[in-house]
């Protein structure tokens, strides 16, 4: 079983948070600084991918407000022409009619396109955004899993140095209060000079 696990791919599938309404992730400033210096390749290509959604959903914006306002000084001046063409039958007012009819009608053909891809971006956004918290949640949630696994590990192997320490620090002391009294048995039976003349002999 911990074989199979080990062997197992380490990728969430996107669609374990189809029901989440996520933030657009490269918009937050904590995933920005937590994932600066740590981008995996997927996380880039998903990161640029959303941009240009972005970016391209702002020039649909732009390009839609350009053509309304187009079509309405398009349908001002057909309002215009409208006595010069019905009570005085001015054949070139006709015809500028019939252009700024015809732009309209290319406008009108326009919008539709523009509102047919505008409606797209933001399934293909929140697609995009999906598979990156997917990839984000990995790289956490199995980063963490590692973490959890080598405390296991350290567990035994800190367990083990703190029984060594203890034992270390009963000798430590054994052996200070072994030296105090032969130091003092010294002290006694020879006097202090003459252990200091034994350390310096014997500490060079």
């Amino acid at each position: 079983m911990k074989r199979r696990n080990q062997n197992r791919q380490q990728h969430i599938d996107p669609q374990i948070f189809a029901d989440i309404k996520a933030p657009i992730l490269i918009l937050d400033s904590l995933w920005q600084e937590q994932f600066r210096d740590r981008k995996t390749e997927k996380i880039r290509l998903l990161e640029t991918r959303i941009k240009d959604l972005m970016k391209e959903n702002a020039r649909l914006s732009e390009t839609e407000k350009s053509l309304v306002s187009k079509k309405k000084e398009c349908l001002s001046q057909i309002r215009l022409l409208a006595a010069d063409v019905h009570e005085r039958n001015d054949h070139e007012a006709a015809k500028a009619t019939e252009i700024f009819k015809n732009t309209v009608g290319d406008i009108n053909d326009e919008l539709i396109e523009l509102d047919k891809r505008a409606e797209k971006i933001p399934a293909e956004m929140e697609n995009a955004n999906r598979e990156l918290l997917a990839e984000t949640v990995s790289m956490i949630y199995f980063s963490m899993r590692g973490s959890q696994a080598r405390l296991r590990e350290l567990s035994p192997e800190i367990e083990r140095l703190r029984e060594e320490v203890q034992r270390l620090i009963k000798e430590q002391i054994s052996c200070e209060e072994e030296a105090a009294r032969t130091y003092q048995l010294l002290h006694n039976l020879v006097g202090r000079e003459v252990v200091n003349i034994l350390d310096l002999e014997f500490d060079r």
